[in-house]
């Protein structure tokens, strides 16, 4: 039971410990995810548009596999993983969560063999790729594998152990993939060897890290709860997946491997996104909201999330939108340049996206993922329709507005039914000043165009940097936050200056 002390925690320090967790996993998912965009360069260099996009749909194959045989695991020993105080019972917990994950992965490596020729040509039309389906259906093994360690790393709040493992493994994974794709020649199939050797060591090391918390036993209350909370998210997952990536397939079956690679290097800008924002909170998030449930201010903590995670979002899709036309002239060849016309349209779809965990608190606090799994659906099957409708004759730009439509109809039907489970009152007056701010930049931005790239630059690195400034002059800063800006740059200024004259003497 929650003590008064801990009932009567602070907004501000709610913020600060999600804010310090969510910091440092903001990094590690940075370090995680910087792969791909510390390879950009070499992709864009080394390889076509085709077999970037080729490359493309190999990953995202294996992403969805990950997400069906992970059985909604992450989130089933999150949430059971809080019903217990006693660390015995909390190692059982975990426990019976990596021996699930143990069998899912074990049925997916043999059905991944005895199927990959049929994928390749169903795919491809040809079985040339029977391989790469191998590869990728082993790293999807591994990455199933590492759900267990990676929860336990969140509920531990073990954050900086986290990052230290994650820059390791990005380094051996750069490494590996220099050395197989530009040095040895492999191509698509030297990218996927480098990140399954990646994956593969990341799993053994974080297994001997964690070897104290798996012990030989299993819950089968805590089996049953886990799959009836997870169970429904695997609908929820795949339908989540068919809506951010099935675009891919009809632009494979309706156009060309070449537009596919097109459309999932602009999939990347958006993705910074995800990278800097929704996965450190989907890492921290669950976490911190469920450990402050029975707070007395849990309630504004939710909603003032909502206006803080928006502004964040909207202020990294002014920077990936309005500068990735001179990113991309800058770091590939010119057949990629094109991409940039959709890129905002992604990154904005990825904005909105981020704010989807913080809405999306009372289903789980009320055990309701049954709803969540249907929202999904929807949005699933609105998403073909759109695909179908409006690909074969918009191409990519078809693709980023389906997916667009989808990701607002998603987010809109997932507030009202977390809104029905649990009533949040949110900060509309200033979630709307954000929004216009934003707006206003980025029509700036996009539509003033300067031809000298490095001038180009300048000015939107300006008005980008204006956003915060400008939320000041419309009055979205409340009194108690302005006093804390204070507060933080006064004791900067101390700690600098205390500093320089330590320095002198």
């Amino acid at each position: 039971m929650v003590n008064s002390m801990e009932k009567k925690t602070s907004l501000f320090e709610k913020f600060k410990l999600t804010g310090k967790h969510g910091f440092v996993y903001g990094i590690g998912s940075i370090i995680e995810k910087a792969i791909t965009f510390i390879l950009l360069p070499l992709y864009t260099t080394r390889f076509t548009p085709s077999d970037y996009g080729i490359l493309g749909l190999l990953t995202i194959t294996g992403s969805i596999i990950a997400t069906f045989f992970t059985i909604g695991m992450n989130y089933g020993l999150l949430r059971s993983y809080y019903d217990y105080k006693d660390e015995e019972k909390r190692k059982a917990v975990v426990s019976t969560a990596f021996y699930i994950v143990l069998i899912s992965s074990f049925i997916l490596l043999v059905l991944g063999l005895i199927f990959s020729k049929n994928f390749s040509i169903l795919l491809f039309d040809s079985s040339k790729y029977r391989l790469h389906f191998i590869i990728i259906v082993l790293t999807s093994v591994f990455n199933i594998l590492n759900v267990v360690p990676f929860v336990v790393f969140r509920v531990k709040m073990k954050s900086i152990q986290f990052i230290i493992f994650q820059a390791i493994f990005l380094l051996i994974g750069i490494g590996l993939i220099l050395y197989l794709v530009n040095y040895l020649k492999w191509g698509v199939l030297g990218a996927l060897v480098g990140n399954l050797a990646m994956v593969t060591i990341t799993c053994f090391t974080l297994y001997i890290y964690i070897r104290r918390d798996i012990v030989l036993k299993f819950l089968k209350i805590e089996f049953r709860k886990m799959l009836l909370l997870g169970s429904p998210l695997i609908l929820a997952n795949i339908s989540v997946f068919v809506f951010t990536a099935i675009d891919r397939y009809f632009l494979n079956y309706y156009s060309t491997t070449y537009e596919v690679g097109l459309y999932n290097l602009a999939y990347n800008f958006g993705n910074m996104i995800t990278v800097l924002l929704a996965t450190p909170i989907s890492l921290v998030w669950p976490a911190m909201y469920l450990s402050v449930k029975d707070h007395n201010n849990a309630k504004d903590f939710y909603s003032r999330t909502l206006t803080y995670v928006l502004s964040i979002s909207l202020f990294l899709f002014l920077i990936f939108s309005l500068l990735s036309k001179e990113v991309l002239k800058i770091f590939s060849n010119e057949e990629f340049w094109e991409a940039y016309m959709v890129i905002p349209i992604i990154v904005l779809t990825y904005a909105i996206w981020s704010i989807r965990k913080i809405i999306n608190v009372a289903v789980t606090i009320k055990r309701k993922t049954q709803g969540t799994a249907v929202i999904e659906v929807i949005g699933a099957v609105v998403n073909i329709g759109l695909n179908f409708l409006l690909i074969p004759k918009y191409k990519i730009f078809g693709a980023a507005y389906a997916t667009l439509i989808t990701y607002i109809v998603v987010v809109c039907l997932m507030f009202f039914y977390n809104q029905k489970l649990m009533k949040l009152y949110y900060e509309w007056k200033r979630i709307l000043k954000v929004i216009i701010t934003a707006a206003a930049i980025f029509a700036i931005g996009y539509f003033f165009i300067i031809d000298n790239i490095v001038i180009s630059i300048i000015f939107k690195v300006i008005i980008i940097l204006l956003f915060p400034f400008l939320l000041f002059l419309v009055r979205f800063y409340t009194k108690g936050e302005i006093q804390k800006a204070k507060e933080f740059f006064s004791n900067l200024l101390r700690r600098l200056k205390k500093r320089r004259n330590d320095i002198k003497s």
